[in-house]
């Protein structure tokens, strides 16, 4: 159905709008449950096993891709 590189997208920004409302050190965990739904939902897969192991690289690649962004973030003065 859609690409997983698009499914990691929509977690980022969904992991950023969680911000707003839940602690921080808690957005690694959503992004992972959501990662694990949208590859059982969303991430075409031959069984259910495959499914969530997709939804959890998924979700732990979101969560990767955003803290390496926050990292390279190099301030200028």
């Amino acid at each position: 159905m859609f690409e997983p590189a698009v499914v990691v997208a929509v977690l980022i920004a969904i992991g950023q709008f969680a911000k707003l409302y839940i602690d921080s050190k808690y957005i690694p965990l959503v992004t992972l449950v959501l990662g694990v739904c949208a590859g059982v939902i969303y991430i075409p897969a031959d069984t259910l096993q495959a499914g969530i192991l997709n939804g959890v690289i998924v979700g732990l690649s979101a969560n990767g891709l955003f803290d390496v962004s926050k990292t390279l973030h190099i301030k200028t003065e």
